[in-house]
């Protein structure tokens, strides 16, 4: 899909908290409006440009494999809603008409989910399918500190976890590490765009540029050029959903002005809000 933009202006005089600031959203267009529309309402002229794009992965014979087996896992822990979406489209898939009329919840009936946060939960409940564990800290950590508050026991389990191709690799190693048996499979991958989807003028000008995740960091580096990114973005508000992507900004040099915490949406929404006074 080509990279697209959108602008949604607000009214500088009309006493909203964002009236008159640019805020550039860099998610993929399709989980844009998440944040667009909010920062619209408050005021904000938001530029909608897309840094990556989601490429769900085929149904392979791995996929196969562990869809023809969900009943042997204990746990399957989703880390996005994206992987919610993409494992239960290839379920679907592979399940043929039977599944894809009655639903894909009998496939998980005897096994817990897991969500990373309530996005992704919510995902999983609108697909019928129960959430049973959802962290306080919508990070790996998070989910790993929840498994242990819980009590869940992990020494000989079997844990399922779909997810993207390039992950931070915490959550498996370190339930491997307490004694679980970790499957983990591919469901999409994220994917820099080929060209700024705006001009360079459009994102260097704004009060402030949103990263959800490290793959739009590293995109908008490899666009502007690592060795110009931190000039010319050093009149902008960097903000960031999280601490991971937080980390990747100050790997190329760039300051983060904004955090979300909460890590969610939401809570950055409301995180510039805050810095805009």
């Amino acid at each position: 899909m080509a990279p697209s933009s959108a602008h949604l202006p607000g009214d500088e005089g009309d006493g909203r908290p964002l009236a008159g600031r640019t805020v550039v959203v860099t998610r993929a267009a399709a989980q844009a409006a998440a944040l667009a529309e909010p920062l619209a309402a408050l005021g904000a002229i938001v530029i909608v440009a897309p840094l990556i794009e989601i490429v769900p992965t085929p149904l392979d014979d791995e996929l196969r494999r562990v869809i023809s087996n969900l009943a042997w896992y204990d746990l399957v822990i989703f880390t996005s809603a994206n992987a919610v979406e993409a494992f239960v489209d290839r379920l679907r898939e592979a399940g043929g008409e039977s599944v894809r009329a009655g639903g894909v919840a009998p496939d998980f009936a005897h096994t817990r989910l897991a969500a990373i946060g309530p996005k992704t939960c919510a995902a999983l409940e609108q697909r019928g399918l129960e959430c049973a564990l959802v962290p306080d800290a919508f990070v790996a950590e998070g989910l790993l500190a929840a498994l242990a508050a819980r009590g869940a026991p992990v020494d000989g389990s079997r844990i399922l976890i779909p997810r993207a191709r390039e992950a931070r690799e915490v959550l498996p190693e370190t339930l491997r590490e307490r004694g679980a048996t970790v499957h983990v499979v591919t469901v999409y991958e994220t994917r820099a765009v080929s060209a700024l989807p705006v001009s360079a003028d459009a994102l260097t000008g704004a009060d402030f540029i949103t990263f959800t995740s490290s793959s739009a960091v590293h995109s908008l580096a490899a666009l502007l050029g690592i060795g110009d990114v931190l000039p010319r973005l050093a009149a902008v508000k960097l903000c960031s959903i999280g601490p991971t992507t937080s980390d990747t900004l100050r790997g190329y040099g760039l300051p983060v002005a904004v955090e979300a915490k909460p890590h969610t949406a939401e809570a950055l929404v409301a995180a510039i809000v805050a810095a805009s006074d």
